[in-house]
């Protein structure tokens, strides 16, 4: 933009791209970042400056997304809980719109050896969560029947209607984010999830 001589602010975007966020994870389930700034430059009147850079964007976007996120601090310590105590893990994630993307960032996890199963939502099946066909293939793979399974997501807009449409019993962590939904159980944090499985 600033090479076309059009200058925006942060405080002008931010604000802008925010909505695009709650408008492509709450009601669209689009995750491609391609799409997202092709829609703002849309709203900005600017739509004639898409080109390749759309995509590079992205892929930075992405690159800069993963260095900056960690696990949360129980991860861990859970999954080590959960396999101690028995349980198979697997993993149902949405794509991140750029195929290949979000496998690759799975791979860097400390966590990768820990999965059974990995499901990419709209990779491995046809569309994403809350479809129902990516809680079923997660099953599939363990060897599993879905009623013999517990889903724990993040998300009531995307988690909680695919797992209990297939059978599965769902726990939601609400840590932030949006709220709603009826999950089989709410917790706050992935160790009230082992404290709650290996107890019952």
């Amino acid at each position: 933009m600033r090479k076309e001589g059009i200058r925006y602010s942060e405080a002008n975007l931010f604000p802008k791209l925010r909505l695009i966020d709650l408008e492509m994870h709450g009601r669209k389930f689009l995750y491609n970042r391609d799409v997202w700034w092709e829609t703002l430059l849309k709203q900005l009147g600017l739509s004639k400056l898409k080109g390749p850079w759309v995509h590079e964007t992205t892929l930075r976007y992405w690159k800069t997304y993963a260095g900056a996120s960690p696990v949360f601090y129980d991860t861990m310590s859970t999954i080590h809980r959960l396999k101690k105590a028995g349980f198979r893990l697997g993993m149902v994630s949405d794509s991140d719109g750029t195929p290949g993307m979000k496998m690759k960032r799975i791979r860097r996890q400390p966590f990768l050896k820990s999965l059974e199963a990995i499901v990419v939502a709209g990779e491995d099946t046809p569309g994403v969560k809350p479809t129902r066909r990516p809680f079923t293939l997660v099953a599939r793979r363990l060897g599993l029947q879905p009623g013999n399974c517990v889903y724990i997501g993040d998300n009531p807009n995307t988690d909680i209607e695919g797992a209990k449409g297939v059978g599965m019993m769902m726990i939601l962590v609400r840590r932030r984010g949006p709220k709603g939904g009826h999950p089989d159980y709410l917790v706050r944090s992935l160790s009230d999830v082992a404290r709650l499985l290996i107890q019952n």
